[in-house]
């Protein structure tokens, strides 16, 4: 990721409301395992700073409160509690795991308001944290004999790694088309949305019927935070988030609003000059000004909001096709405030 997440910004007030049957005592179960899982020898030692400051990381845990959440939907919740929240941990350390080599890829000198890995220790002690976390995730998949959970994530991890090489090889690309950013954000994104479904679901016992249809609601969640994400750049809202704007655009990765503008007759010819500049190193602020009324006029912010709510209406759909839990109401009102501008 080029920029901090402005999206877990976004959903910070909403958060606790539309994800309320995840308690707090869940969380620091989550919270304690992810302690265990990534415990090491190294105190007092250059190494174990690194890795203790690696993993001291917190966010607001959406991915483990996705996996817990579908877990509702299963006849055996109850028998595996203690799996899922081990399977919870897993997950947030994957994505923890992503997050650090990102940085090193991005140069990034924050992660979560506080300096990042590798501008305070440096790019190879952060890759080799990163690198530290997957493998404690397979160690502890293997142990616990999470054998299903596990090559569910290890292809997830697999898209992962797809989309962001895909994402690598677009950037400053002018010809990059609307087909590809969504290939690419399936894997940086959605792919682990997606995983989260699927494993809460098949470990807490669901048909396989069920458990598809879960998944198939987290790959429509999951594109929705992305695109949601993505349009953050363009509301007037942005100055509250205290993020560097169009990071992405700076930096060559062209997202929905821009590719939806360069379809439009007149506007790649308008954009262009921007898109040179950027490419140059020589984008102003001005120039991004101009971009973003560019990008506003050839309807390319209308026209992303059009894709999230079809997702949205898609994701609607399948939780239709689920029986009722605690989860099913709390997960449309999720899906209906991503889907508001």
């Amino acid at each position: 990721m080029i920029k901090q997440t402005l999206l877990e910004n976004s959903v910070r007030k909403f958060m606790p409301k539309y994800f309320a049957n995840v308690s707090d005592e869940q969380i620091e179960k989550i919270k304690n395992y992810i302690q265990a899982f990534t415990a090491h020898t190294f105190a007092g030692t250059p190494t174990g700073a690194v890795l203790t400051d690696a993993t001291a990381s917190e966010g607001k845990m959406i991915r483990p409160r996705l996996l817990m959440m579908a877990s509702e939907y299963g006849p055996k919740r109850g028998d595996a509690q203690e799996t899922l929240y081990k399977l919870a941990a897993i997950v947030e350390m994957t994505h923890l795991a992503s997050l650090i080599h990102d940085d090193v890829v991005d140069d990034a000198p924050f992660r979560r308001g506080k300096p990042s890995i590798q501008s305070r220790y440096g790019k190879n002690a952060a890759v080799y944290a990163g690198d530290f976390l997957m493998s404690r995730i397979s160690y502890h998949l293997m142990k616990e004999g999470l054998n299903r959970a596990g090559m569910v994530l290890s292809k997830t991890v697999e898209e992962m790694c797809s989309g962001e090489i895909g994402q690598a090889m677009c950037r400053y690309k002018d010809t990059v088309t609307i087909d590809e950013y969504l290939r690419n954000i399936h894997g940086k994104t959605v792919a682990l949305f997606m995983a989260c479904c699927r494993i809460g679901a098949m470990e807490s016992g669901c048909s396989e019927q069920h458990a598809g249809i879960l998944e198939s609601f987290g790959e429509c969640l999951g594109y929705m935070f992305q695109l949601r994400d993505d349009l953050l750049d363009f509301t007037d809202d942005k100055a509250m988030n205290g993020k560097t704007v169009h990071q992405d655009f700076r930096e060559g990765i062209y997202t929905l609003p821009v590719l939806i503008a360069l379809e439009r007759p007149g506007g790649r010819a308008a954009l262009t000059p921007y898109m040179e500049r950027s490419a140059a190193g020589t984008l102003t602020a001005a120039d991004i000004r101009t971009m973003e009324r560019i990008v506003a006029e050839f309807g390319g912010m209308e026209e992303a909001w059009k894709y999230i709510r079809r997702y949205q209406r898609r994701a609607e759909e399948l939780l239709a096709f689920l029986p009722p839990c605690d989860a099913a109401p709390l997960l449309r009102k999720l899906v209906s405030k991503l889907g508001a501008v």
